[in-house]
């Protein structure tokens, strides 16, 4: 039986999801949990708030977060309401924009070095979106390798299912290094913000910006600074994988990108919806509702399945095949729906566009390929969806 947080192969599970679409809009999956196959369904789920609690978030069954170490996918309303309001704020679109001179020059020192034959997960599609987290955070430069490291290591590890490593529960004791470090973050900006010489970035506005009246707690913001650091390193670097991918796979692709920046918007919502980076999202029933017509019972825990929906042929013409030319590909859940759109959407979509645009300006048409016998092979993350190693060599 499907299990989403012990699935097959994502490449293998396209057919598997597609039956259970076809078969009915809520299907019984493993472990007692229920899972929501398609479009509108999951669109109903994700803004139903009253009926579908965040607070487990993407643990497993059992796992329980306490308050103020929860990320803000898993926080409900009202507190998620006010969270995600300061992190809206935080990363406004005029900060996001305003790098995108640094995500180029970024991107550019990154493709110069390669020379020969390399994988472009460890050389481009991690390093720069991890660069810009770091860039935006206010963080030192030289500290960003560091990050990547320790973001990795979280989220290969037990910790994203189980809130725990080997080395004890909670992001402090599985991750001290890690946590340690955010702290110390946290407490010289709250300084220099103190003295006046803090700079205008992400975490001095995450320490200023108040909710209702009162800032948020040290270990949310924390939560907040963790959760851009690991989302930069994942759904941003699969993001830039999968476009790198399907580019070096379809000429037909890389030539429609070169031809102009509108075809690359559609190009990187049309991978959102067929690779999504993040392929589901768990929320916990609360009272008794329908999805579809189906009952769901209080204490079931239901998935919106994206990978899924973003493929429901109701919605999707020949929903299978990338198009560039599609129309309607941007109405892809992969970044939610409702109140629980992800804030750093924009942020991700920016550094996909850059980095995009940098790397066909780097290697002229047909300079570059894939090498040859690449096989797909994901990324070791329960959840998410994108290339473990993309290997190319210069032609």
């Amino acid at each position: 039986m499907f299990d989403p947080f012990n699935p097959p192969p994502a490449q293998e599970q396209d057919p598997l999801l597609k039956r259970m679409r076809d078969e009915a809009p809520v299907v019984d999956i493993a472990s007692g949990m229920r899972y929501v196959t398609r479009h509108a369904d999951c669109r109903e789920m994700l803004r139903d708030t009253q009926s579908f609690s965040n607070a487990t978030g993407m643990k497993a069954p059992g796992v329980e977060i306490p308050l103020e170490d929860r990320l803000l996918g898993e926080l409900d309303p009202p507190r998620h309401t006010l969270v995600r309001r300061v992190m809206v704020t935080a990363l406004a679109p005029k900060l996001v924009h305003g790098a995108e001179p640094f995500m180029r020059e970024t991107a550019a020192g990154l493709l110069a070095g390669i020379t020969g034959a390399t994988d472009l997960v460890p050389s481009f599609t991690v390093p720069l979106p991890n660069r810009v987290t770091v860039h935006i955070l206010g963080f030192d430069p030289a500290d960003a390798d560091q990050l990547a490291a320790w973001a990795k290591g979280l989220m290969e590890s037990t910790f994203p299912a189980t809130n725990r490593t080997e080395r004890g529960e909670g992001f402090v004791a599985a991750f001290p290094e890690f946590a340690g470090y955010i702290d110390e973050q946290i407490d010289r900006r709250a300084a220099q913000l103190a003295d006046g010489t803090a700079p205008d970035d992400v975490l001095a506005r995450l320490l200023q910006l108040t909710d209702d009246g009162e800032q948020l707690p040290r270990r949310q913001i924390r939560a907040l600074v963790r959760n851009l650091i690991t989302g930069g390193l994942t759904t941003t670097s699969q993001l830039l994988g999968n476009v790198l991918l399907e580019l070096l796979s379809n000429p037909d692709v890389e030539r429609a990108i070169r031809a102009g920046d509108d075809a690359l918007g559609r190009v990187i919502e049309e991978s959102l919806r067929l690779a999504p980076p993040i392929m589901f999202m768990a929320r916990g029933c609360t009272r008794e509702v329908e999805i579809g017509g189906c009952p769901i019972h209080p204490g079931t825990r239901v998935i919106a399945g994206f990978a899924s929906a973003n493929r429901d042929e109701r919605v999707f013409d020949d929903a299978d095949t990338f198009r560039v030319d599609r129309t309607n590909s941007d109405q892809h859940l992969t970044f939610g729906y409702g109140p629980h759109v992800c804030p750093g959407a924009t942020l991700a979509r920016v550094v996909a566009r850059e980095g995009i645009r940098t790397f066909l300006d780097h290697f002229p048409p047909g300079s570059i390929r894939l090498a040859p016998g690449f096989v797909f092979e994901n990324v070791p993350t329960y959840f998410e969806r994108g290339p473990k190693r993309l290997p190319i060599e210069l032609a």
